[in-house]
C-alpha cells in the first residue's frame, strides 16, 4: 500500500492566488485509514469519490459493521453488498466485524461464508446477531472441521459475542483451547448450548457471559484468569461448579427460580473472599445462607427482591452484614409474589463504609420505608440514598407517598434523593 509521506506545501507560506494541499491530503494512508475505519460503513465506501487516491483506501477499512438486513435496508445491508464489500476488502485484518441480521430470507450457507471471510482476516472482535434466529444454523458447524487445521485466522479472535445464535458446547470449548487472546465470550439465547466447561490454567478468558439459553444444564468453570462471570436464566436444572478462579472477583446471577436459590449460592462461595461486585436474584433462603459466610472484599452489591406487601425487607440486612466494606448497594423490588421473608428484629449493625444506596421500585409502603430507615439509621459515612419511586401501586394503597421518609432526620453529609 502506498505511503503518503509529509510534504511541505501544508508548512511553507501561502502566497496570494496560491493553491494550497488540504491538509487532510497530506497525512500517510495509514492514519486516513483509521480515520475511514471510524465511520459507518455506507459513509467510508462514500469516500471513494473524493479523488484517484481515495478510490480504494475505505477496501482497507479494519472495521466492517452490517446492522441490519431488511427489505428496506440499504444497498450496504444487503446480502448481496456484503459478499461485494468483503470481496473488495483488500486490508489483511480485521479489528471489528458485527453482522447483525433481521430476515427470514437468508440461508445458513451465506451466512458461514461470511463468517468464515471474517475470520481469515484475523478478526479481533466478532459479534453476529441473527432475528430470528435460523434454527437450521449452528455457530462454526459447516467450517469446524477447516478450522481444526487451519488455526492461523481464528486464533486472533479477542473477543466473540453470539446472540440468538445456536452455537454448541463442543465448539465454545474448541474456541477456548485455541484461541490464545480470546479475552471476552458472551452467548445470548442459544438453544443447541447444553453443557459448557471453560477448564484450563491455559485458558486466557477474562469475561464470561452466558444468557436465557434453557437448555443449558451444566456450566464448570476451573480457570485461573477469568475476572467476570455474569449468568441469566433458569437455574432449577442448572449444575453450576466453579473451582481455581482465584480471581474471579465479578458473579452476576439473575432469573434464576428463588426457590432453588440455595443452589446457586452453594457453589459461588468458594469466591467470596475475593469478589468484590455481586448482582443476585434474592429471597429469605438466600439471606440465611450469607449469615454463614463473609465476603471481606466486597464493595458493590445488586440485588433483585421479590416481594409481597405482608413480608419484611430486613433480611437484606443480613447480607449487608456479610459484606464489612460495602461501599454501593443497589436494590431493585420485584413485585412477583415471592416471599422475601418474614417480620423480624433486626440488631443494629454499623456499615462504617456504605456510601452510596439506590431503592428502585420504591412503593412506600411500611416495608420499604423499614429498609429505608434501617440504612439511614445504621449506615455511618452514607453519603448519598436515591429513592426510585415505581409508578404501580400493585393494590398496596398510596404507592408514592414517601412524605415519612422525606421528613426524616439525616445525619449531616447525606443526601436524600426521590425521584
Amino acid at each position: 500500500m502506498r505511503k503518503r509521506p509529509r510534504n511541505t506545501p501544508a508548512t511553507r507560506e501561502v502566497k496570494q492566488g496560491e493553491i494550497v494541499e488540504d491538509l487532510m491530503s497530506l497525512l500517510p494512508d495509514d492514519i486516513l485509514i483509521n480515520i475511514i475505519s471510524r465511520l459507518p460503513l455506507k459513509e467510508a465506501a462514500k469516500t471513494s469519490v473524493l479523488s484517484s487516491r481515495w478510490k480504494y483506501l475505505w477496501t482497507f477499512t479494519t472495521v466492517l459493521d452490517f446492522d441490519g438486513i431488511t427489505e428496506s435496508s440499504n444497498c450496504i445491508s444487503d446480502p448481496t453488498c456484503i459478499d461485494k464489500v468483503l470481496q473488495l476488502h483488500r486490508g489483511s485484518s480485521i479489528n471489528k466485524f458485527r453482522l447483525c441480521l433481521y430476515s427470514k430470507d437468508l440461508h445458513e450457507s451465506e451466512i458461514t461464508n461470511w463468517v468464515y471471510s471474517a475470520l481469515s482476516k484475523r478478526v479481533q472482535i466478532f459479534e453476529l446477531e441473527l432475528w430470528p434466529r435460523l434454527k437450521n444454523y449452528t455457530f462454526l458447524e459447516n467450517c469446524y472441521n477447516n478450522l481444526k487445521s487451519e488455526l492461523s485466522g481464528v486464533k486472533y479472535l479477542r473477543s466473540l459475542r453470539l446472540f440468538s445464535v445456536n452455537v454448541t458446547g463442543e465448539i465454545l470449548e474448541f474456541i477456548l483451547h485455541n484461541c490464545p487472546l480470546l479475552d471476552q465470550l458472551s452467548v445470548v439465547r442459544s438453544e443447541t448450548l447444553v453443557s459448557l466447561k471453560v477448564v484450563g490454567s491455559a485458558i486466557q478468558l477474562k469475561h464470561l457471559r452466558i444468557s436465557t439459553c434453557y437448555r443449558l444444564n451444566e456450566i464448570k468453570i476451573s480457570t485461573p484468569n477469568l475476572l467476570s462471570f455474569k449468568y441469566f436464566g433458569p437455574g432449577q436444572e442448572l449444575k453450576l461448579h466453579i473451582e481455581n478462579a482465584p480471581q474471579l472477583v465479578d458473579i452476576s446471577f439473575r432469573g434464576v427460580m428463588l426457590t432453588r436459590v440455595r443452589n446457586v449460592v452453594g457453589p459461588i462461595t468458594s469466591c467470596f473472599p475475593q469478589l468484590k461486585t455481586l448482582e443476585l436474584d434474592s429471597c429469605d433462603e438466600l439471606y440465611a445462607q450469607f449469615s454463614e459466610h463473609e465476603l471481606p472484599n466486597l464493595t458493590h452489591l445488586h440485588l433483585r427482591v421479590a416481594t409481597l406487601n405482608r413480608e419484611s425487607l430486613l433480611g437484606l440486612a443480613s447480607i449487608m452484614k456479610a459484606c464489612p466494606f460495602l461501599q454501593t448497594l443497589i436494590v431493585q423490588f420485584d413485585y412477583n409474589g415471592y416471599k422475601v421473608g418474614r417480620r423480624r428484629k433486626v440488631p443494629r449493625h454499623s456499615h462504617q463504609h456504605l456510601k452510596l444506596v439506590e431503592l428502585h421500585g420504591f412503593l412506600g409502603r411500611p416495608i420499604d420505608l423499614e429498609l429505608a430507615f434501617y440504612i439511614l439509621e445504621n449506615a455511618m459515612t452514607l453519603e448519598k440514598m436515591v429513592v426510585n419511586r415505581t409508578n404501580y401501586s400493585f393494590g398496596c394503597g398510596n404507592a408514592k407517598d414517601c412524605t415519612k421518609l422525606r421528613e426524616a432526620k439525616l445525619r449531616q453529609g447525606v443526601e436524600l434523593l426521590v425521584l
